[in-house]
């Protein structure tokens, strides 16, 4: 079992917070260029990224193992309150990490046509920093403040284009639904810290009285409309399909999901029974994938299209989450973690190649992408690559994990199960449905002559500052279809975890 722990993630967070007001005084005073944030940015992602790496010891083999969620926490929490260092924030962390070098590359070309370059960065390390703490917090007050970091910059970012009406549209709704979960969350954590007195997760189990009750469920309600479960899902297709493509490929790749982990772990530490609370995602999930598919076969704007794949994706990782609760199965967790690195990879993928269609051709309809012929077969490839492992088509990560969940799901005597390993199945099938026509659309031929401008734009050559994150996630993807089992690997431990929090 690879062991996924960390001795000390307040210094990475320290360490970003520093950067971002580097990038910022350096951009301001020292007039840096695009590409010099661009690269101050990444490699400060890089640098996180492998004190993670080696901190973590995720290349070391171990035979240790979680056994109980009190056991665990003498060692989680053991030299200080406010952070806890458990496998599965470790592992989100870590991927998250690495898809935020990758953006920051690929914005040294991607930016260039943007003004404000001085505030996007900052803010996208300031994202990161949030969406991290929130992963590593043990104590419910600084759980709520990196949220609200994490949210206020994801709120700028998706309307940094603020000349844009439908970026600024896209914001305003992002920010009032977001605000409105956060204020119920902060109502959440005041009847929590009413009945216990405490805002440390470890003094927050074992009250029956009601400010606690309804505490855990406004705050599991809050979260609930910051991880995009439906009927809260609202904002997301809004959101993801108006920020910048490589904002969207942070956001709809990693920020979602690590959410709803927090979610999960945190509810599941304040005490909620894990049974019923199996019971809520599994309802949760399976609407996530009826509304998510169904919606996106409707969709003529590329990223609302992604959007949209990305709630149903939500619904599979909640499903895998939802059956592991149910039924104490650590396989089912296995595959959610699996399924949540695949979708990350794949998603972010997809939404920087589209990027580069943009960037280049102008392509934001669905019917663009028959522009993309003007391009290289390099990012059509990519982008096709993506497509077909969010498909699940074999061999490719999408299908492993969907597999391996559906192992897990027919492995139970639960019906309940059995029926939503049925759903599981025909929500892929109807995906299947708008992403083929994708592949479709980017590979015909134009029947209309080129004009002399679309002429020109065909020999254009792909940037190598976007080219070169594109080609390492797709090398990922490769990666993890030849290997799927050093993905089941570094999840082992995580999944083991959350079985050890429902003991």
């Amino acid at each position: 079992m690879v062991t996924l722990s960390l001795q000390y993630p307040q210094i990475p967070l320290l360490f970003l917070g520093c950067m971002a007001v580097v990038i910022f005084l350096a951009a301001r005073f020292l007039k840096i260029t695009n590409i010099i944030m661009a690269l101050l940015a990444a490699l400060s992602f890089l640098l996180v990224f492998f004190y993670m790496i080696f901190e973590s010891q995720l290349f070391q083999m171990a035979n240790q193992s979680i056994n109980g969620f009190h056991s665990s926490l003498s060692r989680l929490f053991s030299s200080t309150a406010f952070y806890s260092y458990e496998p599965g924030a470790v592992l989100i962390s870590i991927i998250t990490f690495c898809l935020a070098f990758l953006v920051s590359i690929y914005n040294a070309e991607y930016l260039n046509l943007d003004r404000r370059q001085h505030a996007f960065y900052p803010l996208l390390i300031l994202m990161i920093c949030g969406l991290a703490g929130m992963l590593f917090s043990a104590n419910l007050m600084v759980l709520y403040l990196f949220c609200e970091l994490m949210s206020i910059c994801a709120y700028a970012l998706v309307a940094f284009r603020r000349r844009t009406d439908t970026a600024i549209e896209a914001g305003f709704k992002y920010l009032m639904m977001g605000s409105a979960a956060s204020i119920v969350i902060l109502l959440g954590i005041t009847l929590l810290f009413l009945a216990y007195g405490s805002l440390d997760i470890t003094d927050l189990q074992g009250s029956t009285s009601w400010p606690a009750q309804i505490g855990i469920l406004m705050f599991f309600a809050g979260f609930c409309l910051k991880s995009a479960l439906v009927p809260m899902h609202t904002w997301l297709p809004d959101a993801h399909g108006r920020a910048p493509s490589s904002i969207s490929a942070i956001l709809s790749g990693i920020l979602v999901q690590g959410v709803f982990y927090v979610t999960l772990k945190i509810t599941l530490s304040l005490g909620f029974d894990h049974v019923l609370l199996g019971t809520i995602l599994l309802c949760l999930s399976l609407l996530n994938i009826v509304v998510g598919n169904l919606m996106g076969l409707v969709q003529n704007h590329t990223k609302r299209l992604l959007g949209y794949s990305t709630i149903a994706q939500m619904g599979y990782i909640a499903l895998c989450m939802a059956v592991g609760l149910r039924n104490n199965l650590t396989l089912a967790f296995q595959s959610g973690f699996f399924i949540i690195i695949a979708h990350a990879a794949a998603k972010s993928l997809a939404f920087l190649t589209k990027g580069v269609f943009h960037y280049y051709v102008g392509a934001s309809e669905i019917k663009d992408l028959q522009r993309a012929s003007n391009l290289p077969i390099f990012p059509s490839v990519a982008f096709s690559l993506a497509i077909i492992s969010l498909s699940a088509l074999p061999p490719f990560p999408g299908f492993t994990g969907k597999w391996i969940a559906l192992t897990s799901f027919f492995t139970s005597t639960d019906k309940i199960t059995v029926l939503s390993a049925l759903v599981f199945l025909a929500g892929s099938l109807v995906a299947f449905g708008y992403y083929f026509p994708l592949l479709l659309i980017l590979f015909s031929k134009q029947q209309k002559q080129m004009s002399e401008e679309h002429e020109k734009s065909k020999q254009k050559k792909i940037s190598l500052w976007m080219s070169m994150p594109i080609a390492v996630l797709v090398i990922s993807i490769l990666f993890i279809s030849i290997a799927p089992q050093y993905l089941m690997d570094i999840s082992l431990e995580a999944a083991d975890f959350l079985m050890g929090m429902m003991r």
